[in-house]
């Protein structure tokens, strides 16, 4: 099974989903590091309204992958876990090559627990070696046969050759200069290889909590050495490089050890913040 549907922007300020046919809406909402797009909101709220499959995407820059990764979750906060997230990969962007795709892809998975989409064009995928993304990441896909107008196709134009590593996109963009009832003007047009329950796996965490009744202590180390500021009693704070444990499989009872050895029993709310946990 295959869905149809359309990828906009700020370039698209006025169009009517209401009015434009389509299994699916993809909404440029950042760009670099501080351009948000001032209609992303209006036109995320109708598309999921009118029931449509929702997804959001950033446009790179080269800006810098972290930070620009970073501006993009910070304005798609609402939208975790309710919209296909993505990377739309290329102009200057390109350049910094696979390693740069790689590490906004992984900065957004390690926050959210989803595996974005990279949208790239069949070009740049020949240009590199896309393996080390391929293994962790799907792939959105953009190739065109010409600049003329034409409506949704179920068998797109293909040139015959593979897309890399991917093997085949999850959603392949075949125009930019399509033509659907109900808007005057040029849209990307995009065939997802899916139905609406395969879209949905897409917008899923995969990093899994599985809650356990056993009283066990044993601990299951979380796989990351991160970074956290710690401020005692009075203020002071501190950076430290920390290993941190699940206590008793429990994610939100975590055990913090600095690299002196001193150890810490905190709990974490839903916003991330630590509060620590006296000791008896």
């Amino acid at each position: 099974m295959t869905l149809n549907g359309i990828d906009i922007s700020n370039w698209q300020p006025d169009i009517d989903l209401s009015k434009v046919d389509s299994d699916f809406v993809i909404v440029k909402t950042t760009e670099g590091t501080d351009y948000v797009s001032p209609v992303a909101d209006a036109q995320i709220q109708q598309s999921m309204k009118l029931n449509k499959l929702v997804g959001v995407y950033h446009y790179a820059t080269g800006a810098g992958a972290i930070a620009e990764a970073k501006f993009f979750l910070s304005n798609i906060k609402g939208y975790i876990g309710k919209a296909l997230l993505a990377l739309d990969f290329e102009g200057e962007a390109i350049v910094g090559g696979p390693t740069y795709a790689k590490a906004f892809l992984d900065t957004v998975y390690q926050a959210t627990g989803i595996r974005p989409l990279l949208y790239t064009s069949k070009s740049v995928i020949n240009q590199y070696d896309w393996s080390a993304v391929s293994k962790e990441y799907d792939l959105w896909g953009a190739q065109y046969a010409s600049a003329a107008h034409i409506g949704y196709q179920s068998e797109p134009w293909e040139d015959g050759t593979a897309w890399g590593s991917f093997g085949k996109p999850v959603i392949r963009q075949y125009t930019g200069y399509g033509r659907l009832a109900g808007y005057v003007g040029n849209l990307d047009l995009d065939l997802f290889y899916g139905d609406a329950d395969s879209w949905h796996k897409l917008l899923q965490s995969d990093k899994q909590v599985h809650e356990t009744t056993t009283t066990t202590t044993t601990t299951n180390p979380v796989m990351e050495t991160p970074i956290f500021q710690y401020s005692d009693d009075n203020g002071n704070k501190t950076y430290a490089y920390t290993h941190w444990e699940a206590i008793a499989g429990k994610a939100k009872l975590i055990r913090l050890e600095s690299p002196n050895g001193t150890e810490f029993d905190l709990t974490v709310d839903d916003t991330g913040k630590l509060t620590v946990v006296k000791k008896e």
